[in-house]
């Protein structure tokens, strides 16, 4: 066996063969893990989904859109339990044994296992830097289409609508060829002891994109408010409401300022605010982040191995929970260096890549020390 090891034909097998072994439980994993996120995710939006009368088409934009930041989580932690679980397999069967008895050491394992974590760190970082800021994007003005079409279709002409919370609708006339209403009244019950009646000639809803809110836009009317016994009526010309829009917290502007960024809009964000300011730590930790996250995913692959082959067989192996521990501690480090970002007092970049730096070191002693056993 170690004369045919030599031949040039024999590592291109054995690393067919160990990608083979590792490929299998990494697309498994991707599915189990995805199908857990996914259905966490869509039971925090349940109650907007039934409440939106979402479509089936609208639920697979959703689905797609909701995609990129499970995988962003979902592809590190499946690329290191495939890893552990195929080299555990190969431990218990005693082909690890016979690999070493032939002349294959750790080393000799590495390539095929480096091109593995190195396909799904790219594949992170493409979906950090490219998928993520569209994706939020994307599903806030999903959602700012639904609340609008919802809002619009539930104006009917003639009869009062609620589908606005504490604001009350009443069009005379809806042309349904421009949208736009006729003989509107309004009242606005958001401040229930200064309540506001407005009655106008014509208005029509009006969804912005951009600044992702909804108004109503009136033209020709008088607004009557009340505040205690006085009573005061201002006429205008044009008026415009901001409409309250349902939208879960988790794209919510605050959010969607960050996550919907390129890499190049948080760097010059971040260069307005001032890089040493706490608003410009705040983007430049997001931009480091997304490049980290690749890395921390190539770690994870490889401490993997490292850990599957300190596994004996006929024992059990603890690569598998030491795995999954390692992968959580790392997330956890990682948003810690993300909070302290902004007043730690060292550069973001020094303390957003240190999970990297920590995790890195502790996988090259494990492997040196795996490899020497």
């Amino acid at each position: 066996m170690p004369c045919l090891y030599n031949n040039n034909i024999m590592p291109l097998i054995l690393y067919s063969y160990l990608t083979a072994e590792i490929l299998a439980p990494f697309f498994a994993s991707l599915i189990v893990i995805n199908g857990v996120l996914f259905t966490g995710r869509v039971m925090q939006l349940i109650d907007l989904i039934f409440t939106m009368n979402i479509s089936l088409a609208d639920f697979i934009r959703l689905c797609v859109f909701i995609s990129p930041k499970l995988l962003l989580f979902s592809i590190p932690m499946a690329s290191s339990i495939a890893v552990i679980i195929a080299f555990i397999r190969l431990v218990n069967d005693n082909e690890i044994i016979a690999l070493k008895a032939a002349g294959v050491s750790l080393y000799k394992m590495l390539p095929p296992v480096i091109v593995f974590a190195a396909c799904t760190a790219l594949a992170t970082g493409f979906i950090a830097t490219k998928f993520i800021p569209s994706g939020s994007v994307a599903m806030h003005n999903l959602f700012l289409k639904l609340a609008t079409d919802k809002i619009s279709n539930g104006v009917q002409a003639k009869h009062f609508s609620d589908d606005t919370g504490d604001i009350v609708i009443y069009v005379n006339k809806i042309n349904q060829a421009t949208g736009k209403w006729q003989g509107v009244y309004l009242s606005d019950l958001r401040d229930s002891e200064h309540p506001i009646t407005i009655v106008a000639a014509n208005g029509s809803l009006i969804s912005h994109m951009e600044d992702m809110y909804i108004s109503m836009d009136l033209h020709n009317g008088s607004l009557h408010r009340e505040d205690g016994s006085i009573s005061q009526t201002v006429t205008f010309k044009d008026y415009k409401i901001n409409l309250p829009v349902q939208v879960p917290k988790s794209i919510g502007r605050q959010n969607l300022s960050k996550s919907s960024m390129t890499q190049e809009d948080l760097l010059r964000a971040a260069a307005r605010s001032g890089a040493g300011s706490g608003k410009g730590a705040h983007f430049l930790s997001e931009y480091h982040k997304r490049l980290a996250l690749p890395a921390g995913c190539f770690i994870l692959t490889l401490l993997g191995l490292a850990l599957a082959l300190r596994g004996r067989p006929g024992q059990r192996n603890m690569a598998m929970p030491l795995g999954i521990g390692f992968f959580l501690l790392y997330f956890i480090s990682l948003t810690m260096a993300e909070n302290l970002s902004a007043s730690a007092g060292i550069p973001v970049g020094l303390t957003m890549w240190l999970p990297n730096i920590i995790f890195g070191a502790i996988t090259i002693a494990i492997m040196r020390s795996t490899a020497a056993a």
